[in-house]
């Protein structure tokens, strides 16, 4: 049969309601305290710190089936752009912090569907200070077209066809460890919700089964870690080092 696919110091308040016009986040980290005020309304970002202050426009706001919002990630500031009017939907967060008293974007987190085969790609790339800017969106791309193109070679007809077999989509190598996505039932591909997998060998050890971004240098390139989501709803990400995966593995 079958089935078609369906195109810590860090403190964060956010006013949650739907299509609030005000979205506001305070973080502490170097004994500075930042304040975020985001207007909706006027697609304002207000960055706040000692007796300075800067003020972004068109950094926030809904157009159509776009959305531009301030959120909470791993317990600090990010900005997050979802895009479901493509065939190919995004949710990507921008972690906001200060370098040399600059606003910059520090790592970006993309959870993107492929709309040829329905592949899920969870992948960061870290270490930017990219400055802050009303094209921030647009730091997915330089990273997300790679990865979306070599995406368009996985099969995952195992699983929609009987006899069902779980399918496999891999999300890179970190030093010897394989780390993949599993589809084990048609409905995990449907609902894009695979299981994450490390392999070392002839070994397997399940990681997650919810979001588990694997994350780049800024060169996209070079491996650095498995950021794993504790709290979906928070956003609350637990590194894994290749070391730390390979015990894991090893375990089981």
């Amino acid at each position: 049969m079958k089935h078609k696919l369906c195109a810590t110091l860090l403190s964060l308040a956010l006013t949650t309601t739907i299509h609030a016009q005000t979205y506001t986040a305070a973080a502490n980290r170097a004994e500075i305290t930042e304040t975020y005020r985001a207007d909706m309304s006027t697609g304002q970002l207000t960055i706040s710190w000692r007796k300075e202050a800067k003020v972004f426009a068109d950094i926030v706001g809904y157009s159509g089936q776009s959305s531009r919002t301030l959120v909470s990630f791993n317990g600090a500031p990010a900005l997050t752009y979802e895009n479901t009017a493509s065939s190919t939907s995004f949710e990507v967060f921008y972690t906001l912090s200060l370098k040399d008293q600059v606003p910059v974007i520090d790592c970006v987190y993309g959870n993107i569907r492929n709309a040829q085969n329905g592949v899920s790609i969870r992948k960061a790339v870290c270490n930017l200070n990219k400055p802050l800017s009303s094209e921030y969106q647009d730091l997915i791309f330089a990273y997300s077209d790679k990865w979306i193109e070599a995406s368009n070679a996985v099969s995952l007809q195992s699983v929609l066809v009987e006899p069902f077999q779980p399918a496999e989509a891999p999300l890179g190598r970190l030093g010897e460890v394989d780390v993949a996505l599993r589809y084990n039932t048609v409905d995990e591909l449907m609902s894009a919700a695979p299981k994450t997998i490390a392999t070392a060998g002839e070994k397997t050890h399940e990681v997650s089964s919810d979001n588990a971004y694997f994350v780049y240098d800024a060169d996209g390139t070079t491996p650095l870690a498995l950021d794993v989501e504790m709290d979906p709803a928070k956003h609350v990400l637990k590194r894994l080092t290749s070391t730390e995966l390979l015990r894991a593995i090893g375990a089981n």
